[in-house]
């Protein structure tokens, strides 16, 4: 692939549009490497800037796009040019950005991947080149009826299996064998981060598929089990708040924002 890459807090983003992205996969998806696709979220940022291990897990997939639109502000806030001062500037008005005018963060990422937005396009790629693919996460509810919502939406695309990720470390080899006995072109893993990034770096070697995804909560959506934010809150970034709100124990995983916000700025000003 010779798309551009970004680098924010040591970890390399691919820029391409979801219909790229969608594309990318269904082309990997075809070949016989194995490879696994990342999407990692602005809160997850300052974990991989300070997990060695899970930065190079990152760095170590095949396509890594951006989830959300914090990470489309740091690569924008980023690639502007002036000295520390203007850069100092250029903060305030560059946050303001993310809710007055999401649309000059474009560049040089230049498009959010959105979550189960782009889960749907990868999904309607891989059905127009035949693939196959397994479901991997969620409550047994939640996989369930993400296959069976994807069955309905995209006839043509085979849900090889679906089953939970709430399993131990035990039962990981029972969970390879059924993988293995299905033989998806694709695999999507569904159990948050980073325990779905390692897990994928551990045994993809013995997995029998082509292309691992790192999906977070798209089953948990797909499914119906979680509401999506309405269009204009998606539109605008602020998913995160909408989800914020219906889930206040998110908050926890919220408080990591402000550090990347901060991480960014040191990165910009070179400390």
């Amino acid at each position: 692939m010779t798309a551009a890459t970004v680098e924010i807090l040591g970890v390399r983003f691919h820029d391409l549009t979801r219909r790229e992205a969608a594309a990318e996969i269904a082309r990997l998806a075809g070949e016989d490497a194995k490879t696994y696709v990342v999407k990692p979220y602005s809160e997850f940022m300052p974990r991989a800037h300070s997990d060695e291990r899970v930065r190079d897990i990152l760095n170590g997939a095949a396509v890594c796009l951006p989830d959300g639109a914090g990470v489309l502000w740091a690569a924008n806030y980023l690639s502007l040019p002036g000295d520390s001062l203007r850069a100092l500037l250029q903060f305030p008005l560059s946050l303001a950005s993310l809710v007055f005018r999401p649309s000059a963060l474009r560049w040089p990422l230049r498009q959010v991947m959105a979550g189960v937005d782009f889960t749907w396009e990868m999904l309607r790629a891989l059905a127009e080149s035949g693939r196959t693919v397994y479901l991997l996460g969620g409550t047994a509810e939640e996989s369930a009826g993400a296959a069976q919502a994807i069955r309905e939406r995209l006839p043509s695309l085979t849900i090889a299996g679906a089953r939970d990720g709430y399993f131990r470390s035990p039962d990981t080899e029972a969970v390879i064998e059924a993988i293995n006995a299905a033989s998806p072109d694709v695999l999507l893993v569904a159990m948050g981060f980073p325990r779905q990034e390692k897990w994928i770096a551990e045994n993809l070697s013995r997995l029998n598929v082509r292309v691992a995804v790192a999906e977070g909560g798209s089953l948990s959506f797909i499914s119906g089990a979680t509401r999506r934010a309405p269009r204009w809150m998606r539109r605008a970034g602020l998913e995160w708040l909408f989800r914020l709100l219906r889930q206040p124990s998110r908050l926890r995983r919220q408080l990591a924002l402000p550090v990347f916000v901060w991480l960014v700025l040191r990165q910009r000003l070179g400390a």
